[in-house]
């Protein structure tokens, strides 16, 4: 009885060590790929511009 219990046991064991070491790598994929697709590929009008100028106050 004790050699059949620890047998599941480490069938158990074995699966879930095999489940959460395929997990992370897949989120961890995931995540890379989330980050390079979420920059943006196209540049705006106003990237890179100066500080905003207030023209009331240059008058």
């Amino acid at each position: 009885m004790f050699k059949f219990l620890l047998i599941i046991f480490l069938i158990i064991y074995v699966i879930y060590k095999v489940s959460t070491f395929f997990i992370k790598t897949f989120l961890g994929q995931s995540i890379k790929n989330f980050k390079k697709k979420s920059k943006p590929k196209n540049k705006g009008i106003l990237d890179e511009e100066g500080d905003f100028i207030d023209y009331e106050e240059v008058d």
